[in-house]
């Protein structure tokens, strides 16, 4: 003769597997926040090795933009390129380019968009970069290096270019990028595992300043 489950058996087994289901959902989360933030700084770099490939396939220079506006509902970056002398890295004006606005519709004027990328506030994920470093980069066409411009100047800097993509309420993940076009990444808090944890900011070397 088989024995059924009683009702009471079943509700003990549907509270069990309730309580399991609420201690597992924050690691959960934080497993997906943290995928998400990687996937989103592996864009970055990705987008970082075309723009310097770009530059020297199309033998012109290309620019760097990224914003973060704390009123506006996402953070962006866009790659970019002056229609008019684009031998001239002064040609590049990125105040043309907001890429706040719809992909695609990024430029005006004289500046062509090349790609955009939009992250909402929603994801709890957002770009950061020293305040004092300035949004703008420049890749060379001669060797794929880079320029980047002082913050409201025209004048270029002699240093590391960083930006951060950093999630709330745990996760930080730093893209620093050489004079000579190379990229590297790590933790500015050690918190993601298997990524090393960023250097303290050394004038002498001019590498990254922690992002405001």
């Amino acid at each position: 003769m088989r024995r059924a489950f009683t009702l009471i058996e079943m509700m003990v087994v549907v509270a069990l597997i309730g309580i399991i289901l609420m201690l597992a959902a924050p690691s959960f989360n934080e497993m997906i926040g943290m995928q998400r933030l990687r996937a989103i700084n592996d864009q970055l770099v990705t987008d970082m090795q075309f723009l310097r490939g770009e530059a020297v396939s199309r033998n012109q220079y290309m620019g760097f933009v990224v914003r973060n506006v704390s009123a506006e509902p996402l953070s962006c970056y866009t790659l970019f390129s002056a229609i008019a002398e684009p031998l001239r890295p002064t040609s590049l004006d990125y105040t043309a380019c907001n890429c706040s606005n719809a992909v695609g519709s990024a430029c005006t004027g004289t500046q062509r968009e090349l790609r955009t990328v939009q992250i909402p506030r929603s994801l709890n994920i957002e770009l950061r970069y020293p305040a004092d470093q300035g949004v703008f980069l420049v890749a060379s066409p001669i060797n794929g290096g880079i320029q980047i411009a002082a913050p409201n100047t025209a004048v270029f800097q002699d240093l590391e270019f960083c930006v951060e993509v950093r999630r709330s309420p745990r996760g930080r993940l730093r893209t620093s990028v050489s004079m000579g076009g190379r990229t590297s990444q790590c933790s500015p808090d050690g918190s993601v595992p298997g990524v090393p944890t960023c250097p303290a900011y050394d004038a002498a070397l001019k590498n990254c300043q922690a992002a405001s």
